[in-house]
């Protein structure tokens, strides 16, 4: 059956940007879904190496806790009545037990002057106040009028201030300037001299064989403790180097007092430094079990099964785990002699007994397992050290990857950008159809007109 021209006219049936757009869709639909499949499977990968390099950094930050002799270097320093005073040792820190006698604590020198009775608004005279600390001095200026409140600020606020400050006391003769050093010590007393005093300054001068109108509320001191026999003097209640490593903070005083310090390995941070490690090697072990898993019933794979990185990652870790560590005397030579096993799944459990036993029976056994060159923190940290460095696998993988997902952005880019053309050549071409579609139904008119006028016209004539 044929169709006229006018039942196909561009003008009232053809929609140009409706057919170029499905076109174009047809086109690009499988160029789309192939680049997509491609970024889903960079960002699947990059995210799985992701995962693995927090997994290994964590588990390295617990390595690197027992993986040097350095590290089971930590000690305790106890004392029997923190009352009296408290310890900390560091590496260096030899265990033994020390009697501690704690017979007097240092003090900063505290005086008082006279009482005004006028209070704080009391006016102290004029001239130059010098005061010294230690042999440190500063000077304030006084001018005429100034209240024992204005000296007060003057001195705590002076930049030239040598460590001196000064409070205002009120009591029942009236108010009175309190002057304290900072510093504890002995050494450290306080003098004060009034330079071209008037009206009342220079009774605020003092010295030790002067103290005028002073009153001393605090003698300047040197803490003093007897240690394992020895007097030790100290300028501050903080006392270091007595015994190598040791550092003592005094809190109280009592003479004949018999006390007792206690330097001893640190067995309670490695027992925790050793169950940090167990438990982040159980994380990062099942973070890879996950990333190579595969299940049978619906065949889905984990992002790396069958990786030969994360494969042979995996095996040189399980060496540096189970190898025999050389060079080891006694009982502790494997993990299992600490009571740290590995179960059915790859993760390891701990015996606590056993493992409590070792390290307080054979501290520096534990250590060497651990610590020694070629140890098993020693060789961990190394084989981690490798794959996270910038150079190692990880790193590498997800540079490419990185660069494999730019250019799968600039050729979706380049497919939008020829697409866009496609649609624009599309609508024109079919808009151009459209016009002559029209123009051939305006003709088709014309001549059905034509045709009718004829018809009747010979129809006339017979």
């Amino acid at each position: 059956m044929a169709t006229s021209a006018s039942s196909i006219s561009g003008g009232s049936t053809l929609d140009a940007r409706s057919l170029a757009a499905q076109l174009v869709a047809a086109e690009r639909q499988p160029l789309d879904a192939q680049i997509k499949r491609a970024t889903a499977g960079v960002t699947t990968t990059m995210s799985a190496l992701g995962t693995l390099k927090s997994a290994l950094s964590t588990f390295q930050v617990a390595v690197d806790k027992l993986s040097l002799l350095a590290d089971f270097q930590v000690r305790t320093a106890v004392s029997s009545d923190e009352t009296f005073f408290a310890a900390r040792a560091d590496e260096t820190a030899i265990a033994g037990s020390y009697a501690v006698e704690v017979r007097s604590l240092a003090a900063a020198q505290q005086i008082a002057s006279g009482a005004y009775a006028a209070g704080s608004a009391a006016t102290v005279g004029s001239g130059t106040l010098t005061l010294a600390v230690g042999g440190a001095s500063f000077d304030v200026r006084v001018q005429a009028g100034t209240t024992l409140a204005g000296l007060r600020d003057a001195i705590n606020y002076s930049r030239d201030n040598t460590g001196i400050t000064a409070t205002i006391v009120q009591s029942s003769e009236g108010a009175r300037l309190v002057l304290g050093s900072r510093a504890t010590g002995a050494a450290n007393t306080i003098e004060v001299t009034a330079g071209n005093a008037a009206d009342g300054l220079d009774s605020l001068a003092y010295s030790a064989g002067a103290p005028g109108a002073y009153t001393q509320v605090t003698a300047a001191a040197d803490a003093v403790v007897h240690f394992a026999g020895f007097e030790q003097s100290s300028a501050t209640n903080t006392l270091t180097g007595v015994i190598d490593g040791v550092t003592l903070e005094l809190k109280a005083a009592e003479e004949g007092r018999m006390l007792t310090l206690t330097v001893a390995n640190d067995t309670a941070t490695v027992r925790t430094r050793i169950e940090t490690f167990v438990s982040t090697y159980n994380a990062m072990q099942t973070a890879i079990s996950g990333l190579r898993s595969y299940d049978p019933v619906s065949g889905a794979g984990g992002p790396l099964l069958g990786d030969s990185m994360l494969l042979t990652l995996e095996a040189s870790l399980r060496r540096g785990l189970t190898d025999a560590v050389d060079g080891l005397a006694g009982p502790y030579s494997s993990l299992a002699a600490l009571g740290i096993t590995t179960t059915a799944d790859g993760t390891l459990t701990i015996n606590d007994a056993k493992l409590d036993g070792a390290i307080a029976g054979g501290f520096d056994g534990v250590a060497q397992l651990f610590g020694k060159t070629g140890g098993i923190g020693f060789r961990l940290f190394n084989t981690l050290e490798r794959a996270l460095s910038s150079a190692g696998g990880i790193a590498v993988r997800t540079t490419a990857l990185g660069e494999e997902r730019q250019r799968l952005e600039e050729r979706q880019a380049n497919v939008d950008a020829r697409m866009e053309a496609m649609l624009a050549r599309y609508v024109q071409q079919f808009t151009t159809l459209d016009m002559l579609l029209s123009q051939l139904d305006t003709t088709s008119s014309y001549l059905d007109t034509q045709l009718d006028s004829l018809s009747r016209m010979l129809g006339r004539d017979k």
